[in-house]
């Protein structure tokens, strides 16, 4: 006397629904892969690359928003005009093509983060800011990398300077329970007109 387990039996009694949920997986699994990544909605321009590391310390407050700013960031922008033989007058906008949080260590877990925003901002005006990357909400098991989903706002008044500044803001729904080294990985698109 052997019982067929129960989640068999249900999947028996509606085959009709057998279709409908597989493409469901497939469409949620596409939407996901397509939303991190911006890279076949952009013209031809170039790319700018930036790596920044920073530390979210042990036992952050709930109750709070924390902001990692990273600043004087070489864009190496006028370097990547010379050699695209182009002014600043014939780039037509930046945007984000890609975003990530990692672990530096492979050891992260991303589970206590609720919300992230990335944020381009004048130093001098930390007010004057514009949202680059964002993901809210961040699933509730991440794990140790964490796709952004690049913004369509144009970032040149920022990412054109010599130097930028990136604001990291993290809205957390669990304190962390140690020091967490993340890095930070972004990849704009430089648009020609």
């Amino acid at each position: 006397n052997t019982k067929t387990p129960k989640h068999i039996t249900i999947v028996k009694s509606y085959p009709f629904l057998r279709p409908y949920l597989l493409w469901c997986g497939l469409l949620s699994a596409a939407l996901l892969t397509f939303s991190c990544n911006k890279d076949e909605d952009v013209g031809p321009g170039f790319d700018l690359q930036f790596q920044r590391d920073f530390t979210v310390p042990p036992g952050i407050d709930v109750f709070a928003v924390h902001h990692f700013t990273i600043e004087n960031i070489p864009t190496h922008f006028q370097d990547l005009l010379t050699q695209n033989q182009k002014t600043t007058a014939d780039i037509a906008r930046i945007i984000t093509t890609k975003a990530v949080l990692t672990g530096v260590f492979g050891d992260a877990d991303y589970d206590f983060v609720d919300q992230v925003s990335v944020r381009a901002f004048d130093k001098d005006n930390p007010t004057n800011f514009l949202e680059i990357a964002y993901r809210q909400p961040v699933p509730l098991e991440p794990g140790n990398t964490l796709p952004l989903i690049p913004s369509l706002a144009d970032s040149k008044q920022f990412l054109s300077l010599d130097r930028a500044n990136l604001d990291v803001v993290l809205w957390v729904r669990n304190t962390t329970r140690e020091e967490m080294p993340t890095r930070l990985t972004l990849t704009l698109r430089a648009e020609f007109k």
